[in-house]
């Protein structure tokens, strides 16, 4: 709901101000765009989003919750993260759009790998933007069953991933190697060679805002290691997962890609694993 602190700004400065036509990078404009269409879509056909608390958990650079607010009229969102990505937030806002504040419908939070969330208050929809692959395999039963105790009854959980860990670019390495599936074909010690001998830009649409934190050689370790730790879940484990710790599925989507399967991995894996890109999950409590 709007705060008096917040009608009051209103009242002498107005709502926040925003140009959509400023946006000029590429990998802002999908999620301030695609992701938050897509999780408005998914979560706003079991609550409504202008009304609900909602908590991002993985909420990277908080692109994505602030047009839900800007764009769809959410209220409530809550972003949590192991990194401090949020924190350049109001930096890019007025870059990308010339936005002068963030909205006081968004908090942000950084917490530990594996913080519990149930025991606060309740929320009433969770969402979770291509960041379940990278919770650790040992964490991803306990984190399921936290982020059911976190949820109201009759809340919802919308959760998706892309790409999925067995697809043809499941290494999330995409930055750096356009060959698919070569994270199943190559070792990972010829697959960080490939890394290494990368020169040029990266493709915008890859290419976050962490980027220069790292700098080009750190940012080629930092993207390597965070796909050794991926935990290499499928759809269907995901599914089965959910529906363990007590979910029940409302809606779901998987989509494949039409590519041809190297000859190499026939027989090693199901063909549905190796074309299966992405999974969107509605949950309900």
């Amino acid at each position: 709901m709007t705060t008096l602190f917040d009608r009051i700004q209103q009242r002498f400065w107005g709502p926040p101000q925003w140009d959509a036509e400023r946006i000029s990078d590429e990998w802002f404009r999908a999620h301030f765009h695609y992701a938050a269409d897509v999780v408005q879509h998914w979560l706003g056909s079991a609550l409504d989003v202008k009304t609900a608390r909602l908590l991002n958990f993985g909420c990277g650079d908080g692109i994505t919750d602030l047009a839900l607010v800007l764009r769809h009229g959410a209220t409530s969102i809550h972003g949590i993260d192991i990194r401090q990505e949020y924190a350049k937030l109001p930096r890019i806002a007025k870059e990308q759009l010339g936005l002068r504040r963030v909205p006081k419908a968004l908090s942000f939070e950084t917490i530990a790998p594996a913080t519990p969330l149930a025991g606060r208050r309740p929320v009433d929809g969770i969402f979770s933007w291509s960041t379940f692959e990278h919770v650790s395999q040992d964490q991803l039963e306990p984190i399921a069953r936290d982020l059911y105790a976190a949820l109201n009854p009759g809340g919802v959980f919308f959760l998706q991933i892309e790409p999925l860990y067995f697809s043809p670019f499941g290494s999330h390495l995409r930055r750096y190697d356009e060959v698919p599936w070569h994270h199943l074909l190559v070792s990972d010690d010829e697959l960080w060679a490939i890394i290494q001998a990368h020169e040029g830009p990266i493709d915008g649409a890859e290419r976050d805002f962490g980027f220069d934190d790292f700098g080009v050689e750190g940012y080629k370790k930092f993207v390597f290691n965070e796909y050794k730790a991926l935990n290499r879940v499928t759809a269907d484990e995901l599914v089965a997962l959910m529906t363990r710790v007590g979910f029940r599925v409302i809606r779901q989507e998987r989509r494949s890609v039409q590519m041809d399967i190297p000859a190499a991995l026939h027989g090693q894996y199901p063909d549905e694993l190796l074309l299966n890109n992405e999974i969107f999950l509605l949950l309900g409590k």
